[in-house]
């Protein structure tokens, strides 16, 4: 299990909080927040929650103390089975020190810990998941936000999005759209490093990278 979750169970209420559930929030719940590069797992029973918090927020340090995120949901579920744990409206703020932070949101999430070997062969995003990294799947309205200043900003939505929290990374095959104070951009695919603010768009087929300006913001 990664390491926030074992920092949830933790608490020690993981067994009072499912004895406390009702006959039909102990049922078994069937899967349906995977994204679409996914799909054999669509539809799949995910079995019943050993552990379930409403309205509840996950924190998470970084080794020196600071603030690495924050996560707020309507409700989480652990199901030990699949070791993921289903988020339901999930909110989550990216710190970024003296810097403005990210603020993501979707209808749905989850939360899923890597496998595997520590391998430098394959993407980024594979060699992120051999070693073990957490990931945040985020699905359904996807929302990241950023308020730089009073009139500097950047608003990018998406249906589904994967965030690598402890490498401050993001990334997405679904079109894009991305709203800044100067205008507006689409594209069909993105790559985001948040800690370093570069963000990567890309074309596919007849979905071209397209901007269209502001006009009151022109030179």
């Amino acid at each position: 299990m990664p390491r926030t979750h074992w920092l949830i169970l933790a608490i020690g209420v993981a067994v009072m909080l499912f004895f406390s559930l009702t006959p039909d929030q102990r049922r078994p719940v069937t899967e349906s927040l995977l994204p679409d590069a996914d799909p054999g797992m669509h539809g799949l029973e995910l079995g019943e929650p050993d552990l379930l918090l409403e309205g509840a927020v996950i924190t998470q340090f970084r080794l020196d103390g600071s603030l690495q995120y924050r996560l707020h949901a309507v409700r989480i579920a652990h199901f030990p089975g699949m070791e993921q744990t289903v988020l339901t409206e999930p909110r989550l703020l990216l710190d970024q020190g003296a810097a403005a932070p990210w603020e993501l949101s979707s209808l749905r999430g989850r939360i899923v810990g890597g496998a595997g070997g520590i391998l430098e062969t394959g993407s980024r995003t594979e060699r992120m998941e051999r070693t073990g990294a957490e990931r945040v799947e985020l699905e359904d309205d996807v929302r990241i936000h950023r308020q730089r200043s009073a009139e500097r900003f950047i608003d990018l939505t998406t249906s589904a999005l994967t965030l690598f929290p402890e490498h401050e990374y993001a990334e997405t095959n679904r079109p894009v759209i991305i709203s800044t104070e100067a205008g507006r951009t689409t594209a069909a695919s993105l790559r985001a490093d948040l800690a370093t603010g570069r963000i990567l768009l890309a074309s596919a087929g007849e979905d071209r990278v397209h901007t269209t300006l502001t006009p009151e913001r022109l030179p």
